[in-house]
């Protein structure tokens, strides 16, 4: 009796070891789960910002490749006298409107043996390079000011699900800019004319082509 009563006590107690071995391991895996998704996070982010040096690189690309369409030569001209048709100023709204419709360049300027003036190769820039913000952006959008001669300034924008206020977990509004925010503020701010609601990230660049 006595040896059965021993084995019982250390069954239990083995028992007893199991059920706090899975509390522990349940608790580290919820631990892992959180660390997963923060990471998650915060790389959806990186490689949205990421993403965007490449954006700026093919804008860039485009606008030095097409002079004649910014009536603008560094030479002969150095002073534009009409607005760039590489200028985008549509709301961040407007723009997620325009991907759900039919729409872009009225001339595929990447077809065989296309002939296009400078103007028609603007318009098909623009179009593909507004196509590549959306697809490699989430819900991107982008703003262009500017010309050839003084230099452009780009702001790209974002949704992020994860842009959100710590205390009341709601989506957070970016800052807009103004004359008072310089340096990361400056950069990260989203222009009046943006239209950026709660969510959208921006991120302000400069190019001279």
């Amino acid at each position: 009796m006595t040896g059965t009563s021993s084995l019982r006590r250390r069954r239990g107690l083995t028992l007893i070891e199991v059920l706090v071995t899975i509390v522990i391991l349940s608790i580290g895996m919820l631990g892992i789960a959180g660390l997963q998704a923060a990471t998650s996070k915060y790389k959806i982010n990186s490689w949205a910002r990421s993403a965007t040096s490449m954006l700026l690189s093919d804008l860039a690309d485009r606008v030095r490749a097409n002079p004649v369409a910014d009536d603008s030569d560094f030479i002969e001209k150095p002073s534009p006298t009409t607005p760039s048709p590489y200028l985008l100023s549509a709301t961040w709204q407007d723009q997620q409107a325009a991907k759900k419709g039919s729409a872009a360049a009225g001339k595929d300027c990447a077809a065989n043996n296309a002939q296009c003036t400078p103007a028609e190769q603007a318009s098909y820039d623009m179009a593909e390079w507004r196509r590549l913000v959306g697809q490699m952006l989430p819900q991107g959008a982008g703003l262009v000011s500017g010309n050839r001669s003084n230099g452009y300034t780009v702001t790209l924008m974002w949704f992020d699900k994860g842009y959100l206020n710590a205390t009341t977990n709601a989506l957070v509004a970016a800052p807009r800019c103004n004359a008072d925010l310089s340096g990361m503020a400056a950069q990260s701010c989203c222009p009046q004319a943006s239209g950026a609601p709660a969510g959208v990230r921006c991120l302000n660049m400069t190019m001279v082509p």
